[in-house]
């Protein structure tokens, strides 16, 4: 749809984790451009690299440990509870309840514990869009983006050099 105004090496919080001993690899792209005072990236961070020196397992595995957390919280909360009018009545009461739990916690932990965290770890690494290697943009969309975004990201080869921007168009 056109074309972009501007575009910078950024990967505002999205960076990526860089595999253990590959932190002064040369190649990992560490240059926040965007407007304002950069922020220092700790060397197992960076904003791209060749995908080979990527970690993407860290974030996913960290996301599946909070996610799994999350689940079990739900469900010795809502256990505790007798019904779920008790426990929307409780979630609703308490700010704090509310913020971890969200103001319709059964639609949200409806899913099975696995479900649930798989969902949660497929959200870590994707962005709103993505130029292919093929020169294909894609853009979120539907239920399907995440997965594809993560498959696609995987499959990459090792050399080919994945880099996080910010774009307006």
């Amino acid at each position: 749809m056109g074309e972009w105004d501007y575009w910078v090496i950024s990967g505002g919080s999205w960076t990526f984790a860089v595999l253990p001993g590959q932190e002064d690899d040369p190649r990992l792209v560490r240059q926040d451009e965007r407007p304002g005072p950069s922020e220092e990236l700790p060397r197992s961070r960076c904003h791209g690299g060749p995908r080979g020196l990527l970690d993407l397992d860290t974030d996913r595995a960290a996301a599946a440990r909070e996610a799994a957390d999350r689940w079990d919280d739900w469900r010795r909360f809502a256990d505790r509870h007798a019904g779920p009018e008790s426990v929307l009545r409780a979630v609703a009461e308490d700010p704090e309840l509310k913020e971890r739990f969200t103001d319709d916690p059964y639609a949200r932990f409806g899913a099975s514990r696995e479900a649930y965290i798989a969902e949660h770890v497929a959200e870590v690494l994707p962005t709103p869009a993505v130029l292919t290697l093929g020169g294909r943009w894609v853009e979120y969309g539907g239920p399907g983006y995440r997965q594809w975004f993560n498959a696609y990201l995987q499959d990459l080869p090792a050399d080919t050099m994945v880099v996080r921007v910010l774009y307006h168009a």
